[in-house]
């Protein structure tokens, strides 16, 4: 399908569905996967109303595309996927050209993230490992490290944003550090939370969740390391606490269906959304988090549907609810994506001349920005000490 040209509220339909997204540096390109074995690459119209013009279409993979990440510096892409492969894409003479990572996986790879020098990439993967990736120059080609250690799938990856440390979300209810220092590209003498680099793969640590455990985050500044679980919780670990010992994990349970994305924001407060359509903040609040409350749309933003519009999102409020609501009822839903929120990523740039934060992607193929009076908004009855 055509990517949707008219722009309401800050969002665009751009496939008929999407389950990952990344920007590039300058947020001028986007690349999508609609929930296939390709990615699809959009160049951002000048103009808010404009069309997204394809621009390339990335289709080495034979099996669904699991994530994409999109490294701000070196504008290199890397592409994973469920047959068990990964690609990294580099852009020569206008032509995105693949190059096969062999991952040495059993299972599919379920998620991707670049370290902050770009150096390397992890992998989440289905075979109860993360293969930890770098270039070697002499052979032209990527090879991968194993981190073990776990007991089923890791669904979600993040590096630390200073020190070679990667933390891990698996399905076997623990989230998990590891240290990913490599000598020959991370140098000596490097410092981490955890004092000196420990050897590659070392766990440095470990808690148990009552849930499948669906993302985990750093915050910028490193200092907070944030999990959510299928049980509906949001849990926070103080970095230097658990680095000298501690064991004392934070948990905030949620009166909303699971969260299975978080993204820190570079002020340091937590977005979180998942099956919970609108993305939930969360802030520090002296030593404690809390949770802020859901971002919504402004007021009056919302386009009522006519006709057969109103009659199938009617039909689908059904299927989700089990309520037959009338038409012009069952079409206003509170949410601005009407299915499971897939990403969330940062964006801090301008979009039609209004600045936003950050992007979130869904299911039902939007891409929609969120700026900061939205933010603003959910925090408006929240007293902070």
């Amino acid at each position: 399908t055509e990517p949707t040209s008219r722009m309401s509220r800050l969002e665009v339909r751009v496939e008929t569905s999407v389950t990952r997204h990344a920007w590039n540096a300058d947020r001028s390109m986007l690349a999508v996967c609609p929930n296939d074995n390709t990615v699809v690459i959009f160049k951002k119209p000048s103009a808010p109303t404009g069309p997204w013009e394809r621009v390339a279409l990335l289709n080495e993979h034979d099996a669904l595309v699991t994530d994409i990440a999109w490294a701000p510096k070196t504008n290199k892409i890397v592409t994973t996927s469920q047959d068990r492969n990964a690609y990294v894409w580099t852009l020569e003479e206008g032509k995105w050209k693949p190059m096969l990572v062999i991952l040495r996986i059993t299972a599919a790879a379920t998620s991707v993230q670049w370290s902050a020098d770009e150096q390397k990439f992890a992998v989440g993967s289905g075979a109860k490992a993360v293969p930890v990736c770098y270039y070697e120059e002499a052979n032209n080609f990527w090879v991968s490290k194993m981190m073990k250690d776990h007991q089923s799938t890791i669904l979600s990856i993040c590096w630390h944003p200073t020190a070679p440390i990667v933390a891990t979300a698996s399905t076997d209810f623990k989230c998990r550090v590891f240290s990913a220092y490599l000598k020959n590209l991370d140098g000596k003498g490097v410092e981490t939370p955890w004092g000196p680099a420990a050897k590659f793969g070392t766990m440095l640590f470990q808690w148990e969740s009552f849930g499948w455990v669906q993302d985990v985050a750093f915050s910028p500044a490193g200092d907070t390391l944030a999990c959510c679980s299928q049980n509906s919780t949001v849990s926070f670990m103080n970095v230097a606490a658990i680095a000298a010992g501690a064991t004392e994990v934070q948990t905030l349970r949620l009166s909303d269906l699971p969260l299975t994305q978080l993204l820190f924001l570079p002020d340091g407060t937590l977005v979180g959304a998942g099956h919970c359509f609108n993305p939930i903040l969360f802030v520090q609040n002296g030593a404690s988090w809390v949770e802020a409350g859901k971002l919504k749309p402004a007021k009056g933003a919302a386009k009522e549907d006519s006709g057969a519009a109103a009659h199938r999102k009617m039909f689908q409020a059904m299927d989700r609810t089990g309520r037959a609501e009338a038409a012009t009822t069952a079409a206003q839903l509170d949410s601005v994506h009407q299915f499971c929120v897939c990403d969330l990523r940062l964006f801090n740039s301008s979009i039609g001349g209004q600045p936003a934060e950050f992007t979130s992607s869904a299911r039902d193929g939007k891409i929609v920005w969120w700026t900061r009076d939205e933010l603003s908004a959910a925090m408006q009855n929240l007293n902070l000490t």
